[in-house]
């Protein structure tokens, strides 16, 4: 049975597996990522039992929650104070020879995102950005952002001090220089039923009730993502034929993500409505298994692979 464990200091919980084959970073969506424990339990445990460790992230509970920007900070400075107490809790164990490389490792690390954690995990990959000395990352913020790329100054600037008080507690703890790549960049993530907006479904139309709120909006998300053309390129996508709420979002990301640099984009269309992660269904967990392994190659290999599946994607599970 999978036991989470908390993490000082951070909102986020961990379940280590005794032999990991990587570690998922996961970040729900609206509502349901503030308890990500009981709505995603199966889920969890089917991914527990496929050989990942765990990272989840939990949502203070705050529906009025608009500025995007400011949680996917929160979320970064989070996550750096779990990698530090999760080597700390590796370098103080019985089993440090095995281990402690492991979770040192960026590369040993995927995202997942569902619905509304998927707008934040494409904004970290977005803050993560440092092509040619961050130059580039902000003169595209600029562009998409204008007047309010200023308002953001602050919060990236926090983003970068954060990763650098981590590499400095983590070579303290180590005694010896410690490299962190600038998250997200260059690891594999996976997107689920993506939401940009704050959308719920009323009589089955999707209604976005705080869209006018929503910073940045989705208009200024799709240009960020337009622009941002070296990045993006280790990032699979699974949606619902039946899902009105992450139906126009879906269809924006399936047309850009497939023109990136690594060939053929990797997306898998199931039966099901917008919440239909968080139903008991194992074929999603082996699915998600499969195209985060195939995104592994190819961040190992730095070439496209196909997988040997049917339709978009397929994942014929045996």
């Amino acid at each position: 049975m999978i036991n989470f464990e908390s993490i000082p200091g951070s909102n986020s919980k961990v379940a280590f597996h005794s032999r990991p084959k990587g570690v998922i970073q996961f970040i729900g969506g609206f509502i349901s990522g503030s308890f990500p424990q009981s709505n995603f339990r199966s889920l969890f445990q089917h991914l527990y039992d496929q050989g990942y460790s765990l990272i989840v992230y939990n949502f203070p509970f705050n529906p009025l929650q608009f500025n995007h920007w400011s949680v996917a900070v929160k979320i970064l400075k989070d996550l750096y104070q779990v990698r530090f107490e999760i080597i700390k809790k590796r370098f103080c164990s019985t089993d440090r020879e095995q281990l402690l490389e492991f979770y040192a490792d960026d590369s040993n690390y995927f995202w997942l995102g569902y619905s509304l954690g998927c707008k934040y995990i494409l904004l970290l990959e977005i803050i993560s950005d440092n092509y040619d000395n961050f130059q580039r990352r902000n003169q595209i913020l600029s562009d998409c952002l204008l007047e309010d790329f200023i308002k953001i100054k602050e919060d990236i600037e926090q983003a970068d001090s954060y990763r650098d008080l981590a590499i400095n507690k983590i070579s303290e703890l180590l005694g010896s220089p410690y490299e962190l790549n600038y998250f997200i960049k260059d690891q594999p993530s996976l997107l689920i039923a993506p939401e940009i907006n704050n959308t719920v479904e009323i009589l089955n139309q999707p209604i976005s009730l705080f869209s006018f709120w929503d910073f940045p909006s989705r208009e200024k998300v799709q240009c960020l993502i337009k622009k941002s053309t070296e990045i993006f390129n280790l990032m699979g996508l699974m949606s619902f034929a039946q899902d009105t709420i992450a139906r126009d979002d879906v269809s924006f990301l399936t047309l850009q993500l497939s023109n990136r640099s690594f060939t053929p984009f990797l997306h898998q269309k199931f039966e099901g409505t917008h919440n239909k992660l968080l139903e008991n269904d194992q074929n999603l967990g082996a699915c998600i298994n499969l195209i985060l392994q195939e995104l592994k190659q190819r961040q190992l290999t730095n070439t496209a692979k196909a997988v040997q599946c049917q339709g978009s994607l397929g994942c014929k599970i045996n």
